[in-house]
């Protein structure tokens, strides 16, 4: 049996990828393309990207009229960042040693492919077929190929498919813009990048800046509280679009909504006295609530944000204001519904209001909250119980 694999981060999946797929299936006697959307892929700053859910459920959509296309979560349900060859050596250990596999990559990937992880190792695992546009520049990369072959004694084939000037980011923008993209991704994708308002107000950011700001980021943070990040990352941003909300603001309070959460107590007090970051009687007693103050203040010095929309989402994420921008509670709830939460009762109920009703949602996530807390013999701020006067209206 023979399968190639067609992975991407596909945002959005389109014609491109589809021609691109039928075609190598038809050369080389494909019995099943299977398409991998991608997870957080190394070499993309992943929080600028939608989330892992729309991209896989697109692609979904996308395949389900070629029986011979198929579609796995093999990457997107992996925690960490995901690599090419964690892929290729578990889809090899799930399909056995009678399935050959190979993998489909552009003609560009097949230049940088000895700066992946492990390239030696996966150039023996697959069958790499490079697959470019008529016109590119064909005699170098057959030469490369050629190179790669000799020195690691690898299968590369390679195949030129329609010249179908179509890229991802352009239909992004084209989103944006309001102009038409029916033809370049099938009907099905058009009605739902439509029905969830995606690519609207996209992270605007380019890759350098993103990257800039997630090493920063990650520089501060523990491995789990990082991934925490980036869930809440891709949680806001999803709710951004929800409600026409600015997303890139949206990103950046995401990104940086926990950046003093790890540093020690008294360094966090010494900070907050050294930026005259002001903090109440009910916070120097329960100083684990400063990091959100201390972060916006971190954010405005190393940074320069000066946006108060930016910064109040941190400074408020933990326990709340009176009067919350759309970006703020977006934030504050982003940050209890993000896909890496460990199940609580109320999860569920709170994420699915979030994308309807961020009132409703609000109201609901502080109740639930207070009832929890509440329980364990432990003390709510006093905001709490004004904000859910603020939003008592609001109790479904």
């Amino acid at each position: 049996m023979k399968i190639a694999i067609m992975g991407g981060t596909f945002d959005p999946i389109h014609m491109g990828h589809l021609v691109t797929a039928e075609a190598v299936r038809h050369e080389f006697d494909i019995d099943e393309v299977l398409f991998v959307p991608t997870g957080n892929p190394p070499h993309k700053a992943s929080m600028g990207i939608t989330s892992a859910e729309h991209r896989y459920l697109m692609t979904v959509l996308a395949t389900a009229a070629n029986a011979h296309f198929n579609v796995s979560r093999i990457e997107i349900d992996r925690e960490g960042t995901t690599y090419t060859v964690d892929t290729i050596k578990e889809l090899s250990r799930m399909y056995g040693p009678d399935t050959q596999l190979y993998f489909i990559t552009g003609a560009d990937a097949v230049h940088e492919i000895l700066n992946w992880k492990n390239s030696e190792e996966l150039l023996q695992l697959c069958t790499f077929v490079a697959v470019t546009r008529p016109g590119y520049q064909k005699q170098q990369l057959l030469n490369h190929i050629e190179n790669l072959r000799a020195q690691f004694h690898s299968s590369i084939k390679f195949l030129e498919v329609p010249a179908l000037a179509i890229s991802s980011s352009d239909i992004r923008k084209r989103v944006k813009e309001d102009s038409p993209i029916k033809y370049l991704v099938t009907s099905a994708v058009e009605n739902y990048i439509s029905k969830h308002n995606l690519y609207r107000h996209p992270v605007s950011f380019n890759q350098e800046l993103v990257s800039k700001m997630s090493h920063y980021v990650k520089e501060r943070l523990s491995q789990g509280r990082y991934e925490h990040t980036k869930g809440v990352v891709e949680m806001a941003i999803e709710l951004a679009n929800c409600y026409n909300v600015d997303t890139d603001k949206v990103f950046i309070a995401a990104l940086f909504h926990d950046l003093a959460k790890e540093i020690p107590v008294e360094e966090s007090l010494k900070l907050c006295k050294e930026y005259s970051v002001e903090i109440d009687q009910f916070e120097r007693e329960h100083p684990h609530l400063i990091h959100g103050k201390l972060g916006a203040c971190l954010l405005e010095r190393d940074w320069g944000v000066t946006d108060s929309t930016i910064l109040n989402s941190v400074r408020y994420h933990t326990v709340g204001r009176t009067h919350m921008t759309d970006i703020e509670k977006i934030i504050y709830l982003a940050d209890m519904v993000e896909r890496g939460r460990k199940p609580y009762p109320a999860l569920e109920q709170i994420r699915r209001l979030a994308k309807h009703d961020l009132n409703k949602a609000m109201y609901t996530a502080l109740s639930k909250s207070k009832e929890y807390v509440k329980s364990r013999g432990q003390e709510m701020h006093p905001i709490t119980d004004v904000l859910l006067e603020e939003y008592k209206t609001y109790d479904i």
